[in-house]
């Protein structure tokens, strides 16, 4: 549950960039430097985590620090006004899901030490229950605060309680140390794999790093443009069109990471599809009521390619390791993934502000094309399951 909660956190402001935007005097490209501020958050939580000192850490002790910073971090976004103090909240945010993220998958690669029956299924799930919390941010704020259920500083409060309650529920004892911590076997200086240090060529990692990029560069643009999409197809999305509509990419996701993990094949059509269709969406004509559907069925078949995507890669990650290299691997391609989080959204964050966006989708739809293109070519996306 604290996993969800630092993840809904990470997307909770989607739907109120509008309001940011206005309060703090940002165009484009400032809204997408602050989202990428959060996946620099991630990148360095996820570093820290696999590092020697913290893997010595149980997992618990690490979730709860995880909590901790979303804590910290919606309490600053509630009540402490000003674009630096945003900037510091959404960088603890993405702190705390950098290290949940790590936490999930020290539990799938224990999960594997002690018993390999299991693992496929939590592979399968991580990057499901990723994506759910990824979805609850956006909808959340979009249902409590545009409908005025809620103030913007108690939507913040009331995560922070959820992620307080969560980390309180957590299992009051767990011996399970991290992923780099020595097992029983490792302290009698036996391998934990029968196999670790195999002759055969060491299998290329770039594949399963450009998927998990490829996939998070997709999301990223609705997490952090869809207001903009949206009012650049001329009209005024209210912040329950723009909550619902941007968690429905996330929603995708979910499924696609999940039940069509083993279809993977489906994957790039997919996306490619959902691009074209967020792009018409852009350019349909003013007042026209084509627009909005044109959104949703482009970020749903978008979400679902990326849920897929980055399920493969992670699946990939696990599967080309052996069996003590598999939190390093995983976390790489987690890494890796919030790499395409921050990076690109700022690209097109920039060129927006001087390119029309249908040109900037259009030439997003090409990249994403060529990646998977290389993905079919050399990392097997098509043939994986």
């Amino acid at each position: 549950m604290v996993t969800v909660g630092t993840m809904a956190l990470a997307t909770l402001p989607t739907p109120l960039y509008p309001a940011y935007a206005r309060a703090f005097h940002l165009d484009t490209t400032g809204i997408t430097v602050l989202f990428a501020v959060f996946a620099t958050g991630a990148i360095g939580g996820l570093s820290v985590t696999r590092s020697r000192i913290s893997t010595r850490w149980p997992v618990r002790s690490r979730i709860i620090a995880a909590a901790l910073l979303g804590i910290i971090a919606a309490v600053l976004l509630a009540l402490v006004p000003g674009v630096a103090a945003f900037a510091l909240g959404r960088l603890l945010s993405g702190v705390g899901v950098g290290v949940a993220a790590a936490s999930a998958v020290t539990f799938v690669t224990e999960s594997a030490r002690a018993s390999g029956r299991h693992v496929r299924l939590w592979t399968v799930l991580t990057p499901g229950l990723a994506m759910t919390g990824l979805a609850l941010g956006p909808a959340t704020a979009g249902l409590l605060v545009g409908t005025g259920a809620l103030p913007r500083w108690g939507l913040y409060i009331a995560v922070a309680g959820f992620l307080g309650l969560s980390a309180a529920m957590l299992p009051a004892h767990d011996d399970s140390a991290g992923a780099g911590a020595p097992t029983s076997e490792e302290a009698r200086g036996h391998p934990t794999c029968t196999a670790p240090h195999s002759t055969s060529p060491r299998p290329a990692r770039w594949p399963h790093r450009l998927g998990a990029c490829t996939a998070f560069a997709v999301t990223g643009l609705f997490g952090a443009l869809t207001p903009h999409l949206l009012s650049d197809g001329h009209r005024t999305p209210t912040v329950t069109e723009v909550g619902v509509l941007a968690a429905l990419p996330f929603i995708a996701g979910a499924f696609g990471a999940t039940a069509l993990s083993a279809r993977v094949q489906w994957a790039l059509p997919l996306l490619i599809t959902g691009l074209v269709l967020v792009t018409a969406s852009t350019v349909t004509v003013s007042g026209s009521a084509v627009g909005t559907p044109l959104f949703a069925g482009g970020a749903l078949a978008a979400g679902a390619g990326a849920g897929s995507v980055f399920s493969w890669s992670l699946r990939s990650s696990l599967r080309a390791a052996t069996l003590d290299r598999r939190a390093v691997a995983a976390t790489d391609a987690f890494v890796w993934a919030y790499l395409g989080l921050a990076v690109p959204v700022v690209a097109v964050g920039t060129l927006i502000g001087v390119v029309q966006t249908a040109a900037v989708l259009g030439g997003i739809t090409v990249l994403v094309s060529v990646a998977g293109a290389a993905l079919v070519w050399r990392g097997g996306l098509v043939s994986s399951q």
